[in-house]
């Protein structure tokens, strides 16, 4: 079981990476980087600057101590991504050809909480614009109880239309069991939010399995993850900036382009 719950994470990962793309010699801000795993992985990349933000402080100190073992270069900073007018970012705004965040959104309780991550990310990239790359909850996940077990995770929600809805998510990582509760976005709040920062394109991305991957567990193993994942990408892309850089507001009258259909299951 173990190795197939690091397979599932795989998954995501590969596909995370891949859609972030080459980014030698480019500036990158990782949004809600916990203990700094991905931010260590896109210092490893190429990345010439990599910055890792966090709100929590404990998570942030962790982050650093890896950090003064490993020496890889990662800057740390503790801050509330969700208040793009924190004065924590004033030192970085328009420092960032990249900025990304791995499970960050799903933690908005609010359309004002989302909407702030989106309006935090674009404030940190340059004038002349840059991509958001964030791994999300699938806005259409399977709410059967039993769909993600083989991959050592649970999944629940209320069935409710209300934008923000609670739900949980148990998931079996070794010996450990992780509870975390999540808010449910629609596919439309997640491109408002993205469109209201000045992210003129959205693009929905499903997880993909290595060839590896597939010859390993077979395809029977995957049917049911690669049907309806939990997990999408988004790929956000901004062009240059329509208010001032230090500006704390979004950008009025711009909305993010079609996805292209409906966000895939």
């Amino acid at each position: 079981m173990k190795a197939k719950l690091r397979a599932r994470f795989a998954a995501i990962s590969i596909s995370f990476l891949k859609t972030v793309g080459d980014i030698d010699g480019r500036n990158v801000l990782d949004l809600g980087c916990g203990s700094g795993l991905y931010a260590r992985r896109l210092r490893c990349a190429g990345a010439a600057r990599v910055v890792g933000m966090d709100e929590s402080a404990a998570m942030v100190e962790h982050a650093r101590r890896r950090e003064e073992r490993e020496g890889l270069g990662v800057e740390y900073l503790v801050c509330d991504a969700t208040d793009p007018a924190s004065g924590s970012l004033s030192d970085i705004a328009g420092s960032f050809d990249l900025v990304t965040a791995v499970y960050v959104l799903p933690y908005a309780p609010t359309r004002q909480a989302l909407q702030g991550f989106c309006a935090t990310a674009r404030r940190a990239l340059r004038a002349t614009g840059g991509r958001f790359v964030a791994a999300v909850l699938n806005p259409e996940f399977c709410t059967d109880p039993q769909w993600y077990r083989g991959y050592g995770m649970l999944l629940s929600s209320q069935q409710s239309p209300v934008e923000g809805t609670p739900g949980h998510l148990r998931a079996w990582v070794g010996a450990e069991v992780l509870d975390l509760d999540f808010f449910r976005w629609s596919a439309e709040a997640h491109e408002q939010a993205l469109g209201a920062a000045g992210f003129d394109h959205v693009s929905w991305i499903r997880p993909t399995v290595s060839e590896a991957g597939r010859t390993k567990y077979g395809e029977a193993f995957w049917a049911n993850y690669l049907d309806c994942p939990h997990a999408l990408i988004i790929d956000a892309q901004a062009g240059p900036r329509s208010v001032p850089p230090g500006s704390a507001g979004t950008a009025e009258g711009i909305t993010a382009a079609p996805s292209g259909g409906t966000v895939p299951r």
